[in-house]
C-alpha cells in the first residue's frame, strides 16, 4: 500500500466531508416550503453523518502517520434554498463522494481491516443518503 498516496486521498475526502457537513446544515437552515420541516430534519442528520465521517477519516489518517487536513473543499460548498435545487446539488455530491471512496478502496490493503471497513462503512452511508435523496426527489 502506498501510504503517502492513501493519506493524500483520505485528506481530500476529509476536506469534502467537512464541506458537505456545512452544505447540508446550511441547506437545512434555509429550506422553505410544505415539506421544509421534515426535509430540514433529515438534512441535519446527514450533516451529522458527514461530521462523523470526517472524525473517522482523521483517526485513520493519524493512524497511518499522516496529518489530517483542516481545509474545507470550497468546490463542495454549493448554496441552494429551494427543495429542487437542494436535492439536485446533494444527489450530485453524493454520487461524487461514492465515486471518490470507491477509488480509494482498491488502494487499501484488506489486511488493514480498520481502514478498509471504515471506507466501506462510509460508502454504505453515502449510498443510503443518495437513496433517500433520490426518493425525496421522485416523490416531490
Amino acid at each position: 500500500m502506498d501510504t503517502k498516496k492513501v493519506i493524500e486521498k483520505l485528506n481530500s475526502v476529509l476536506e469534502q466531508e467537512l464541506a458537505c457537513a456545512i452544505r447540508y446544515a446550511t441547506h437545512a437552515a434555509v429550506i422553505t416550503g410544505p415539506y421544509a420541516e421534515a426535509v430540514a430534519a433529515r438534512l441535519e442528520e446527514i450533516s451529522g453523518d458527514e461530521v462523523e465521517h470526517a472524525k473517522r477519516l482523521r483517526e485513520r489518517i493519524t493512524a497511518l502517520g499522516g496529518e489530517p487536513s483542516m481545509n474545507v473543499s470550497t468546490a463542495d460548498l454549493k448554496y441552494a434554498d429551494t427543495l429542487d435545487e437542494i436535492l439536485k446539488i446533494n444527489i450530485a455530491e453524493e454520487h461524487h463522494a461514492i465515486k471518490e471512496y470507491k477509488e480509494i478502496l482498491p488502494l487499501v490493503q484488506e489486511d488493514n481491516v480498520i481502514l478498509y471497513r471504515t471506507i466501506q462503512d462510509i460508502i454504505q452511508d453515502e449510498q443510503e443518503h443518495l437513496e433517500e435523496l433520490e426518493t425525496l426527489q421522485a416523490t416531490h
